[in-house]
């Protein structure tokens, strides 16, 4: 992956912020790596994680994907999503809410699972799985917590494995990592890896944005098998730069990967 290597330093040569990125080819192996332990601030990426020890729970038992839980006017938040903006009382199962929380990165509805999961779950989990990096500290939206330093956090490495765990679970029954694949495929914000991508192109990905943060990190699948990509960008002068670097970083790869350019 040397010459893709050097395509995606020219095209971060240009920017300036800080950035981690991995790209590994599930078939042979091979990786791409700059920065892979570098630690960012998580933002709506720790939404994986959440969604893994969900999957997890159910799988030993412990919850029921089929349970409902109401949407209380105490328990919405700001930010993104649109449970914020329905009814009071609404319920919704425990699948439909990860759901949410991924395809339309519903801060409300990560709450709810959060507060349903556990914080201390989800780290152990994640710890268990072998992340270095990623700590869940604070919940969406929780902005006194994250100026106090409890800011959520994560690596393009650790996503990395996470979703290679998604793709090809150790730890899980099959049919887990096929939902998971299945809800990630579904992504409505498409603004970063995708943008410039055919539109049949098939990506399961999970984005994040902060101010001066940018991410998206997810599972290309091509004909000659599925890669894993992962871009994390802070410290950003401007959001929209991160948005143009990720994006671009996208159609790099695919056109490298796919369309064979040199």
């Amino acid at each position: 992956m040397e010459r893709l290597r050097r395509k995606i330093e020219a095209v971060l040569s240009t920017y300036t912020g800080r950035w981690g990125v991995v790209v590994v080819n599930h078939t042979t192996g091979d990786r791409l790596e700059l920065n892979p332990g570098m630690v960012f601030p998580a933002a709506s990426m720790i939404k994986v994680p959440i969604m893994y020890e969900i999957m997890r729970q159910a799988a030993a038992g412990m919850i029921s994907l089929e349970e409902t839980l109401g949407v209380t006017s105490g328990i919405t938040t700001g930010g993104a999503g649109i449970l914020k903006e329905l009814r009071p009382g609404l319920t919704l199962t425990v699948r439909e809410l990860v759901t949410l929380m991924i395809i339309l990165s519903d801060n409300t509805a990560t709450n709810m699972l959060i507060d349903l999961a556990g914080m201390d779950n989800v780290n152990n989990t994640m710890t268990g799985l072998g992340l270095k990096s990623t700590v869940l500290r604070r919940r969406m939206m929780d902005f006194d917590a994250a100026r106090a330093g409890l800011e959520n956090g994560i690596s393009a490495a650790d996503l990395a494995l996470l979703l290679a765990q998604v793709l090809d679970s150790t730890m899980l029954p099959p049919a887990y990592g096929a939902m998971m694949l299945d809800i990630l495929k579904r992504q409505q914000i498409n603004d970063k890896l995708p943008f410039f991508l055919p539109e049949e192109t098939v990506i399961a990905h999970k984005t994040g944005t902060l101010p001066g943060v940018e991410h998206d990190a997810g599972i290309l699948f091509l004909p000659d098998g599925p890669y894993t990509i992962c871009v994390l960008s802070a410290d950003l002068t401007a959001n929209y730069l991160g948005l143009q670097l990720v994006a671009n970083i996208g159609k790099i790869v695919y056109n490298h990967l796919y369309l064979k350019e040199e």
